[in-house]
Parts: C-alpha cells; sequence; structure tokens
C-alpha cells in the first residue's frame, strides 16, 4: 500500500515552528498496547471472579467498566511496551519548549502512572467514572484546553474527530490507509510514524510450532502396539495429534498473556510477541476463546475419550497458567501430568488399553525433566539474587531439594522402564526379537543423567525436550532407541 507523505506546503504554511501544543494518545500510540485489554487480562489472572463481575457495570458506559477494572487492578507503567521512536521525538520537542499533553480514552490511574513514570508530559486528560474520553468527546475536551489550536498524535480511525480538529497531524501508521483518511480531512499532517507490520511472523512465534515435538508422545501407545492397530485408528491418532497441537498453542498465547508482567521484566521473554506488544492482547484472547471450544467439539467427534483428555488439558493448563505455576514442586508435577495425558490421548484414539507402567513411567520420567529445568533457573537466580525467585514459588536456597527429587525421580523411571518391559512388552507376542528393547532403558538412563548434570552446571537453559532436539548426542542416543525397536520387530 502506498505510503502517504506530509503535505509539505500545508505543513510549512501552518506549522512551521511547531508552536501548537502536541497532544498524544495513549494506547497504541506512545503505548504499543492497548491498557484497557492488558488491565482485563490482569485482573482475569489475578481476580477472576470480581473482574467478570465488572461487567455488571457496562449498562451504565465504558467509562464505569473502565473504572471498576482499576479498582481490580492497574499495568505497571514502567514495563509497558512503548514506541521508541514517538518517545524520542517528544523528548526532542519538549527540550525545544514545546508543551506535551496526554489525552487517552484509559482510566485516569492508568494514565496517571504513565504520566508519572516518563516525566514527559505537562498535563494530561483521561476517562472518568462518567466519561469515556474518546473521539468527539476528546476532541470537545481539548477544545477547551488549547482554544488556539493543537497538533495530535493518534493511531486509529477513532482519532479522526480529533484530527479534524486539530491544526496538524502526527499519525501512527500501520498500513492500512489511515494517513489517507487524515488527509482528506484537509488537516495538514506533521509527521508520520511508520509501524512494519509482521503478525504472520508473530503469530507463528506466540504460537510456539517448536513445541509441537512434545505431541509426538500421542503416536507412543499405537507405536507399542502396532499389532493390534488398523489404519481407521492410525489416521484417528494422527487426528488427534494435529488437535493437540492447536490446543497447546492457543494455551500457550493464554499462558503468554497470563505472564505479561513477568515476561517483561526478563531479559529475553520481554520480545515475546505477546510482551511486547507485536500482537493485541485484544487478539490472544479473541483466539483462544473461539479456538478452544471448536477445537474441543472436533476432538469429541474423533472419539469421546479424545474429547475428554483434550478437555482436561485446557483445564489443566488454565489452573496451571492462572496460579498453579506458583505453586513450588505441584507446577512441575503438572507438567509431567499434561505429558502423560498426551500418552492417553494417543491411546484413546488409537482404540488401545491404557498401560499403567508406561504412564507410571511417563510421571516420573517428564517430572524429572520438568524439575530439571527449575533446578537451572534456582541456580543462575542465586547467581544475582538470595531468597524468592520472581514468578515462581522457590527460593535460591531450593536447591539441594530440586536436586534430590529430580535425580530421584529420574531412577525410579528407569527401574519403571524396566518393569514395563518385563511385564507388558516381553510378555505379548508382539516383537520377534524383544531382547533388543534392553537397549531402551540404557538410552534413557545415560541420556537423563546428561540432562541432571547439565542441570547442575547451570547450562539447561531450554525446556529438556527441547534441548534434546537441538543436541546432538541427544539425536544420536534417540537414533539408538529407533534402531532397537526395528531390531526388536
Amino acid at each position: 500500500m502506498d505510503r502517504l507523505e506530509p503535505d509539505m506546503d500545508r505543513l510549512e504554511s501552518t506549522t512551521a515552528e511547531r508552536s501548537w501544543p502536541l497532544v498524544v494518545d495513549m494506547d497504541g500510540t506512545f503505548l504499543k498496547v492497548d491498557t484497557l485489554y492488558e488491565t482485563f487480562a490482569l485482573a482475569v489472572f489475578s481476580q477472576p471472579w470480581r473482574a467478570f463481575a465488572a461487567f455488571s457495570k457496562l449498562p451504565l458506559g465504558i467509562a464505569r467498566f473502565k473504572t471498576a477494572l482499576s479498582d481490580i487492578a492497574v499495568p505497571d507503567a514502567e514495563i509497558m511496551p512503548v514506541r521508541e521512536d514517538l518517545v524520542e521525538f517528544i523528548r526532542q520537542e519538549r527540550g525545544k519548549g514545546r508543551h506535551i499533553h496526554l489525552a487517552t480514552a484509559a482510566n485516569r490511574r492508568i494514565a496517571a502512572r504513565v504520566v508519572e513514570e516518563y516525566q514527559l508530559f505537562d498535563g494530561f486528560d483521561a476517562s472518568d467514572g462518567t466519561r469515556n474520553l474518546k473521539g468527539s468527546s476528546k476532541a470537545a475536551r481539548l477544545a477547551e484546553h488549547f482554544p488556539d489550536g493543537y497538533a495530535y498524535v493518534g493511531d486509529s480511525t477513532t482519532d479522526l474527530p480529533v484530527w479534524a480538529a486539530a491544526k496538524a497531524a502526527l499519525i501512527v501508521d500501520r498500513g492500512d490507509g489511515l494517513p489517507k483518511k487524515v488527509n482528506a480531512l484537509g488537516t495538514p499532517i506533521e509527521r508520520i510514524f511508520p509501524e512494519p507490520s509482521d503478525k504472520i511472523a508473530a503469530w507463528w512465534k506466540a504460537l510456539r510450532p517448536h513445541q509441537w515435538a512434545k505431541n509426538a508422545l500421542v503416536f507412543i501407545p499405537p507405536a507399542l502396539g502396532w499389532t493390534q492397530i488398523g489404519m481407521t485408528n492410525l489416521v484417528s491418532t494422527l487426528i488427534a495429534a494435529l488437535l493437540l497441537c492447536a490446543v497447546a498453542s492457543l494455551t500457550y498465547c493464554v499462558n503468554d498473556i497470563a505472564d505479561l508482567g513477568a515476561d517483561r521484566r526478563h531479559w529475553s521473554k520481554r520480545n515475546r510477541p505477546f510482551a511486547s506488544g507485536r500482537i493485541p492482547v485484544r487478539d490472544g484472547m479473541i483466539a483462544a476463546a473461539l479456538g478452544i471450544p471448536l477445537l474441543l467439539i472436533l476432538g469429541a467427534f474423533v472419539s469421546p475419550g479424545v474429547g475428554l483428555g483434550l478437555l482436561a488439558y485446557v483445564v489443566i493448563t488454565l489452573a496451571y497458567s492462572f496460579g498453579l505455576k506458583r505453586v513450588a514442586i505441584l507446577d512441575t508435577f503438572i507438567i509431567a501430568a499434561l505429558f502423560s495425558l498426551r500418552l492417553l490421548i494417543g491411546t484413546e484414539a488409537a482404540a488401545l488399553e491404557p498401560s499403567p507402567w508406561l504412564l507410571t513411567f511417563s510421571m516420573f520420567f517428564f517430572f524429572s525433566l520438568a524439575i530439571a529445568k527449575r533446578h537451572t533457573e534456582i541456580l543462575r537466580a542465586g547467581e544475582r539474587t538470595t531468597g524468592k525467585i520472581g514468578g515462581r514459588g522457590y527460593h535460591v536456597e531450593d536447591r539441594e531439594v530440586t536436586l534430590a527429587f529430580g535425580v530421584a525421580s529420574a531412577i525410579a523411571s528407569i527401574l519403571i522402564m524396566v518393569q514395563f518391559l518385563m511385564a507388558e512388552v516381553f510378555s505379548r507376542d508382539v516383537y520377534s526379537n524383544a531382547n533388543w528393547l534392553w537397549a531402551v532403558p540404557a538410552v534413557i538412563f545415560l541420556w537423563i543423567s546428561r540432562v541432571w548434570l547439565l542441570s547442575h552446571r547451570g547450562f539447561m537453559t531450554d525446556d529438556p525436550v527441547i534441548f534434546a532436539l537441538k543436541d546432538r548426542l541427544s539425536l544420536g542416543l534417540g537414533l539408538v532407541v529407533v534402531v532397537a525397536f526395528l531390531l526388536a520387530v
């Protein structure tokens, strides 16, 4: 789409000295995010009942709804992502003596936090409990404050009434034709702040397709019981795996929205799509609210067991996001349960009988892997601080406990794997050379021992499953397991 350049002739005649006070919108303009949805998300994940009860204020007007939400939670202005090029421009203009004013439809409490944090504004206007300062309402308020005129910085078509009354326009341009609409008003454009659109790449990153590798566990039950299933069962398993990938991706979005505050304080997670503002929180909430129920219905069509498995996955994951992830040990137990649930979904999809030994092995094995990452986080946090680790239920002093639990669970999982082979695999006429399968517990022992060695050295920065997909030695050991199965068959 062609980008509209500022009308230089009109600009020189009306704003050459930039004498007009500069009025700046907040949501989507000064900030990259919409604080209404950020506040709602923060309220939902801190006090969900009060957050949904706030909707009872909507019949009284959106301003009352915003006030009700701000009574529950107010986002931290210090960590919300800002538009750096606009901030730098404001600093320059302020240095030249230009009057800078914030005008936003957000609640006054949130606007006051932003004004206090950045110390760039000479005053501000915002919504209160009775008046929603948006569109024509904002234009009327600014006409009262600046009867001689003002220049306005905005980002959406809702700002057109404000630009129509302004002496000059500054625009955050997302390539949606907004500059042309402003130009049609006859208001000279002083400056355009382009915002490249990378929504597809941002969504791809937010959905975390690299995590889909974990869902390959769905195929383990049919692989172990391959003589008992037919093509229909295999197709059902494949569909179940695809649905699980989609459900998992949407729950990752929910988890990222729940973790906004912690992610924005993290040196690398602050670049995640929701934390950085590349994807609006609103879009993530809509995608999850519409997508997850649809996927659960499709899962029920595969089989009732698959539908219930997907529902359990969603419920457990959301409970984890809503607060259980902050409970030490329970957080890693839940992660292990989610891995075991993948095995159950595969069992249901392939119409097989669940294996108690396999599920017990899964719980111990994946509990050990989950706590290995926590152990690394505790060791690294201990290099910078003492006491409680932010966003988690662990303390730096817990490193001996996580080490003991993790190694004990790893050894227990190997013993259970041996019992699984003797009780269920060797006793069935499935493999013609079953003795080759003794290589499997040996390889798993070597791999998980290496995981814990690296974790205790503070090197296990990735999820151990993702680490295995990147590590050459892990891939080599995985190849040995595959060869052992082929020789057994």
